[in-house]
């Protein structure tokens, strides 16, 4: 029988799978570590299939769960959430099916899960190829149950500005934690949104890039202010390819509103930015139906419980 460790010498430089285990819309670990399996359900995806004819026996697999975390984590994050993968069990290549879609493990169960931050991916299969420093420290993570140099990560520059050991000394990412806070203010309006626009017409005049909140176009062939505003079309008010001057007067105007207490950021370095001529997620109160706007609130909801549930 294969087993794990009788793989290990002269494997050191093959590939190492990262493989999901959601199929038919629920989580199949149970099953594939009790029948010795893995499979998709990505029936039509040529470079799915592509992907898992490529795998040899031998090599070397892991079960994933991608996930984002905020809340009881051992290191400091500046209020920002972290990227984490979930590994849930190891195992050996025993045999390729050749048709795409299967493939016989050899698993053992990894109890309890254990959590590896940063270096993360998404998508149900990721090959993951020796000879980088994260990759090493990723295989040795799931494969030799070495523990993740969390400061190293951390400290990488690619992380350094939102996660690193010095976060006082980085500007760049300070406005994460503002946008946060934004976001949980607009939050209190979602039900009724008549003091936010309200505030939005007071504050026009004295604020420059405000302008785009006159357009509206309504059924009775008149022009005027928005009525009704989603909180994406929000968070584009100072998020257009303005002046950053402009910008932070807007944000600062709509954070005093709304009660946050995060500073207006100094840079806005790293943001995408709305196409001025196209800043609105809705369109003419003429043309629109009147649900729309309110599924956009649903939808915004939903994320903002998504990002706060720390779970897959």
């Amino acid at each position: 029988m294969l087993s794990q460790n009788s793989f290990l010498t002269g494997q050191l430089s093959a590939p190492c799978w990262f493989v999901g285990a959601m199929t038919g819309g629920a989580d199949q670990t149970n099953r594939f570590i009790d029948e010795g399996l893995w499979e998709h359900d990505f029936d039509d995806n040529s470079r799915v299939l592509a992907q898992v004819r490529s795998m040899q026996t031998g090599e070397r697999i892991a079960i994933k769960a991608a996930y984002i975390k905020k809340h009881g984590l051992d290191f400091e994050t500046g209020g920002n959430t972290v990227s984490v993968m979930a590994i849930k069990a190891t195992g050996v290549i025993a045999e390729n099916m050749g048709d795409g879609r299967r493939l016989r493990v050899h698993w053992q169960r990894v109890s309890p899960v254990r959590e590896w931050y940063f270096y993360t991916y998404q998508p149900t299969i990721w090959k993951v190829t020796p000879g980088d420093w994260k990759t090493d420290a990723l295989i040795d993570f799931a494969f030799q149950n070495k523990p993740q140099d969390i400061d190293r990560f951390r400290n990488d520059p690619y992380w350094r500005e939102r996660f690193g050991t010095d976060l006082k000394e980085h500007k760049r990412f300070r406005w994460a934690r503002f946008y946060q806070a934004i976001a949980d203010g607009m939050v209190t309006h979602a039900a009724d949104r008549s003091q936010l626009i309200a505030f939005l017409q007071q504050l026009q005049p004295s604020v420059e890039g405000l302008g785009l909140l006159s357009g509206d176009q309504f059924v009775d062939g008149s022009k005027g202010f928005i009525q009704d505003i989603d909180p994406f079309t929000l968070f584009g008010l100072f998020n257009r390819g303005i002046r950053d001057s402009n910008r932070q007067a807007i944000a600062s105007a709509l954070a005093r509103f709304l009660g946050v207490e995060e500073a207006v950021p100094e840079s806005f370095e790293g943001i995408p930015v709305l196409n001025n001529q196209k800043s609105w997620f809705f369109p003419y109160d003429k043309n629109r139906d009147p649900a729309q706007i309110e599924a956009l609130w649903q939808v915004f909801q939903s994320g903002l419980a998504l990002a706060e549930a720390d779970t897959e």
